[in-house]
């Protein structure tokens, strides 16, 4: 049984277990929209209370894998990032913001007090970032802010980014917005820039054991955090984020090795058009329970927001097969957008990675 294995993408290698970690990465984020929209009808049971505990887990662990897959793109110049990494991100921002408000404006109401979305997002959507798709508008910007930085010590970027995490995690900063998320998530992707050559190095000597005791641990932290009411104390939220991408590492590197996890890998080679599709079925099931006054019992209002999770993911893959080479949809409309003038080919939809 090998420690990793080869998995294409934008002209590196790629180990298996980094796409095992963004498989698990967009799982619990779909997850996270699942029991946000289901709760916010009264429809999430058990899993409401439980959605926060995993907020130190799901975007660190994502930004840092994509902070390890970067470090190559950031010494190319920066035209040549932006059209290879940033110009589809850009582009797919601007359609699936637009796609979701049209979709949302559509519908009934999605929550009991008729909030649904306004025509002033598709205006507002770079000034003040969309709530479900925010992440790949972060991308590009934090790819920027690596490039600027690329020439500086390591510790520079990553100490100051550190203490904005710091000041956003403790709302001395807070702007109500995804703002405050890139705040706290910007070093994590720093971060990976710079320690991911030193993690790749450890990954063979990582084994089970590690795993149960990084997981373990990690549920006490968090459950002393919560408890103690510790969130918003200074670094307490960077500290848990920053094991939490350890936990995250080490689960996906032993399930990497195991075979019947193989689909986790397929997830997370295709975690743009998932994250791009999955909250349309999710709206949709929202606004037709709250119209019908829907009521559940316990346990099946605790079922839901995991079925629909799963419903979610294979409703995103299933869009991905049917227009996935459909100009426009998961690509840019016209390839010279992103393709250097050498003609070396660049794979569109995982620009992200």
């Amino acid at each position: 049984m090998t420690d990793s294995a080869s998995v294409g993408g934008l002209g590196t290698s790629r180990e298996a277990w980094i796409d095992v970690a963004k498989g698990i990465a967009i799982t619990l984020v779909v997850l996270y929209h699942a029991v946000m929209y289901l709760d916010g009808i009264g429809l999430a049971g058990a899993m409401a209370p439980l959605n926060p505990l995993l907020d130190t887990f799901r975007m660190p662990l994502f930004f840092f894998m994509s902070g390890i897959l970067a470090g190559r793109a950031i010494q190319l110049p920066y035209w040549q990032l932006f059209r290879r990494r940033m110009s589809l991100l850009l582009y797919l921002y601007i359609v699936w913001v637009a796609a979701q408000t049209l979709f949302l404006l559509a519908l009934p109401p999605i929550s009991p007090d008729g909030t649904n979305a306004s025509w002033a997002n598709m205006v507002t959507l770079f000034i003040r970032p969309s709530s479900n798709l925010w992440f790949i508008y972060a991308l590009p910007i934090f790819l920027t802010v690596a490039w600027l930085t690329k020439r500086w010590h390591p510790l520079i970027p990553v100490t100051i980014t550190g203490i904005v995490a710091m000041l956003f995690g403790s709302q001395l900063l807070h702007t109500g917005t995804p703002w405050d998320k890139m705040g706290r998530y910007l070093v994590f992707f720093l971060a990976a820039i710079w320690l991911g050559p030193r993690v790749r190095r450890l990954i063979p000597r990582i084994r089970w054991w590690h795993m149960i005791a990084l997981c373990g641990t990690y549920l006490g932290i968090v459950i002393i955090m919560v408890k103690l009411s510790l969130t918003h104390a200074p670094f307490v939220l960077l500290f848990v984020s920053a094991f939490a991408v350890l936990v995250g590492i080490s689960v996906a590197v032993i399930l990497a090795r195991a075979p019947v996890f193989d689909f986790m890998r397929v997830l997370g080679t295709r975690t743009l058009p998932i994250y791009l599709v999955h909250t349309f079925p999710m709206t949709a099931l929202a606004a037709i329970l709250l119209a019908a006054g829907t009521s559940l019992p316990a346990v099946a209002a605790t079922a839901l927001p995991i079925l629909l999770c799963g419903v979610a993911t294979v409703f995103g893959l299933g869009v991905y097969r049917r227009l996935g080479q459909v100009p426009g949809i998961f690509t840019v409309p016209v390839s010279s957008w992103v393709t250097p003038p050498a003609g070396a080919p660049v794979r569109q939809t995982e620009a992200s990675a």
